[in-house]
């Protein structure tokens, strides 16, 4: 028995349940590309949407892409260059598949977004928002978070523990006011706009991604800067995503998920 579950169907579920009022205002997030109309065949979960992620949905028989980054941030004003963003988005126009993005509002979801899913991995206890706008809706929490680990720990035992946890290959950190660690704050992704209010809630460790060079030498011996990858710190919320649209289509949609560890190939 086919489905009857069109694009506009699932959409409006994740505008729904992840609302595009919590998104940041520089964002993309929701639908980028597609006929709300069309039936859907299949939905493909990524984190970032390449050319190669098209080919695998068409692959896979699926004509709906979610990811967590949006492919397209800012507004296109030429097609004619041979750019990921140009070359991906062509390939899913001409093979109809529809792209969503679930971002900063996904980021600031009370109810398994990024940064509560991260501050709950790492033992975080007593979660509360780094940063948070001024939205009254019961599903928001704000971008980043602060917690407290169940007792002190050392710094490099704690940052051991963070990088098995997440599996990370390096962390960067720069040592702050103490060696021990019991309160931190987080960002995943990059969370750098936000070290200020870090310091100012005098926490004892900050960790979030793409962080600079200057930015490691203006926290020394203010506080524990730890660079823990843009990716790594984020990359679990497509088993999220792909978990909430399970329960609510999966008699309908069959789901794949991809699995690759980034696109940023190390030596």
């Amino acid at each position: 028995m086919k489905s009857n579950i069109t694009i506009r169907d699932i959409s409006n579920f994740l505008d729904k349940t992840i609302p595009l009022s919590w998104q940041e205002s520089y964002d993309n997030a929701g639908l980028l590309y597609g006929n709300k109309d069309t039936i859907c065949t299949g939905i493909y979960v990524c984190f970032d949407i390449n050319s190669e992620i098209i080919d695998k949905a068409i692959e896979n028989n699926c004509n709906f892409v979610v990811s967590h980054h949006p492919l397209v941030y800012k507004s296109l004003k030429k097609f004619t260059s041979e750019d990921n963003v140009t070359t991906t988005l062509t390939k899913a126009i001409e093979n109809k598949v529809a792209l969503y993005a679930a971002h900063t509002n996904l980021d600031s979801a009370s109810n398994m977004g990024v940064n509560t899913l991260l501050a709950e991995k790492i033992g975080l206890k007593n979660i509360r928002p780094l940063h948070k706008e001024n939205i009254s809706d019961s599903g928001y929490f704000g971008l980043g978070a602060i917690g407290e680990l169940e007792k002190e720990e050392e710094a490099t035992v704690f940052l051991k523990k963070v990088k098995e946890i997440l599996n990370i290959h390096n962390i960067k950190y720069v040592k702050g006011k103490r060696n021990k660690l019991k309160t931190i704050a987080l960002c995943g992704g990059s969370g750098t706009d936000f070290v200020n209010e870090a310091i100012e809630a005098e926490v004892d460790c900050f960790l979030t991604g793409d962080v600079k060079y200057h930015q490691f030498l203006d926290c020394e011996n203010r506080l524990l800067l730890a660079d823990i990858g843009h990716f790594e710190s984020e990359c679990f919320i497509k088993e999220y995503l792909i978990s909430l649209l399970s329960e609510k289509f999966c008699n309908f949609v069959p789901l794949f998920l991809d699995n690759s560890a980034n696109h940023i190939m190390n030596i």
